[in-house]
């Protein structure tokens, strides 16, 4: 995305290994503004062994901004089995709270959509609390809120208590 004389370029770009500590940050940032600090467990090294090689578990890319990083999204692939392949999961997208409205956001998720047409990947999904004022950006960029769905998850003791019949006996991974 090119930029006026007084506007800086404003720059999309897959991250590489050496980019897991910004990201790491701004996952962290994050989750301080969600209030769910807890539940970051993951760490640098897990983002590092996750993010990239060929076994790589989720993608990323970094938005730059005059050279300065200034935003993040993070995907994976879900399958789905109503339609027999993959659809992409946007786990994170962060901006700089200073950065924002400046076309970051949507350029991270422009890149996505990118992706996913390139592998033939049909749909894009991801998970946004019900506060949370990014909403109406998503639902701008053409994301639909699928009302009759309804996200549910078990972890911790209750999973750990609900496998036990199955003879589970070691600690939930976490």
């Amino acid at each position: 995305m090119e930029g006026s004389a007084s506007r800086p370029t404003l720059r999309v770009r897959p991250a590489k290994p050496g980019d897991v500590p910004t990201l790491f940050r701004m996952k962290l940032d994050l989750a301080r503004s969600e209030g769910n600090e807890g539940v970051l467990v993951a760490t640098e090294r897990d983002w590092l062994r996750d993010g990239f090689g060929p076994d790589a578990r989720f993608r990323s890319f970094l938005a730059e901004l005059a050279a300065t990083t200034i935003g993040m999204v993070t995907y994976s692939e879900v399958y789905m089995t109503a339609l027999g392949g993959a659809v992409f999961s946007i786990q994170d997208l962060y901006v700089d709270p200073a950065r924002r409205k400046l076309g970051a956001g949507r350029a991270l998720v422009t890149e996505v959509a990118a992706a996913a047409i390139e592998r033939g990947v049909p749909l894009i999904q991801l998970n946004v609390l019900d506060s949370n004022p990014a909403r109406k950006f998503y639902h701008r960029l053409g994301f639909r809120h699928l009302r009759p769905c309804l996200t549910y998850a078990i972890g911790g003791a209750p999973m750990l208590t609900l496998a036990l019949p199955a003879g589970v006996t070691a600690a939930p991974p976490r």
